[in-house]
């Protein structure tokens, strides 16, 4: 293990450690009435991969004064349960568990370029964990991760809602002259761009229901699943997905249409310049899950101290590559030019074993 891999594992140990309280070990049977053995899980590590944002009301990624209201959408599948020291565990076929959620964010902090959201009550709130014997999840078209015309056998073995009180995110341009949108294998987006940005995120996804299959323990009261979260542009990991699914179950439109076969979702509402000039943003995400009592949000000045320090760890891993830092033009105005240097930046947890 390199020494800067090592730093990275510590500093996202010293992150769960700040933000969220002492993990719980819980008994999970990974197929349910499957063969494989339940195994005590503390984490789960998602495989990258994508947050809409919409503006609500008269909010814009443009403008975005206090007390501005987002919707965010987002969709994972599994890359592996993980005890309480961060090592994978269990069988193979992890991507058989796949999220999707819903929840609103409203702009708390506008201090020079830095914005914070807070996590509120109300909207298109929700939190589904499905278990499918056929994963099928496809990135790029957005489909597969719930129930939907080309996904009829998942089910579901946890649901829930994202808490008020906690989760914040702080996001941050680091370019905001245009490249691809999609950096990840062949540009699937030819005709769509985007800024380079980064950002992280943290929220509570208060536990409602559980299928006692995979669960066999239960859950104790109280227990909820503490999500930090990484937040890039643009996608180097992933695919941007043209769909997103929304808490009625209905797919909805994020990057349009790509080159593959997305054609389930045909309008593009991010624009030939995602952050620039569309209607909505889209992110390519990291993420890692707790299974954790409810603990209060970070104050915003707590979270970006922390991102700072990503920050700092980022920059010189890439000039350990040979690779230059751009700087922010302070000239954009939008969502993404007022923003916090809180950044999880390219980190994956997977990548320091």
């Amino acid at each position: 293990m390199s020494i800067m891999c090592r730093h990275r594992k510590l500093l996202f140990t010293v992150i769960l450690t700040v933000l969220t309280g002492v993990a719980n070990a819980i008994p999970v049977d990974p197929d349910g009435v499957g063969i494989d053995a339940a195994i005590d899980v503390q984490r789960l590590e998602w495989r990258p991969a994508n947050t809409l944002i919409t503006p609500v009301g008269n909010a814009s990624i443009f403008t975005h004064p206090l007390g501005d209201i987002f919707q965010l959408y987002s969709h994972a599948s599994l890359s592996e349960f993980q005890d309480g020291n961060g090592s994978p565990i269990g069988s193979s076929g992890s991507d058989r568990w796949t999220y999707i959620a819903g929840y609103q964010q409203q702009v708390v902090s506008t201090i020079g370029a830095n914005v914070v959201l807070d996590a509120i009550g109300g909207g298109d709130n929700f939190f589904k964990l499905y278990f499918d014997a056929t994963p099928n999840a496809h990135a790029a078209n957005g489909t597969g991760y719930g129930p939907d015309a080309t996904n009829t056998d998942p089910v579901l073995v946890l649901s829930g809602t994202v808490s008020a009180s906690t989760g914040q995110t702080a996001i941050s341009a680091v370019n905001v002259a245009p490249g691809n949108l999609d950096n990840y294998g062949p540009d699937d987006y030819p005709g769509v761009d985007s800024i380079t940005a980064s950002g992280s995120g943290s929220l509570t996804v208060t536990i409602e229901s559980v299928d006692l299959a995979y669960f066999p323990a239960g859950l104790p009261p109280g227990l909820g699943l503490d999500f930090q979260l990484a937040f890039d542009l643009p996608f180097f990991q992933a695919d941007p997905s043209s769909c997103f699914k929304n808490g009625a179950g209905e797919l909805i439109d994020g990057a349009g249409p790509n080159a593959l076969d997305g054609l389930q979702c045909n309008v593009n509402t991010v624009g030939g310049i995602n952050g620039i000039d569309g209607q909505n943003l889209i992110f390519m995400t990291d993420s890692s899950a707790l299974f954790n009592e409810v603990s209060p949000a970070p104050e915003p000045a707590s979270l970006a101290l922390l991102g700072a320090g990503l920050v700092a760890m980022r920059m010189a891993r890439r000039k350990g590559k040979g690779g230059s830092q751009v700087g922010t033009d302070n000239a954009m105005h939008g969502l993404l030019a007022h923003s916090a240097p809180a950044s999880l930046g390219n980190y994956h947890i997977k990548k320091c074993y």
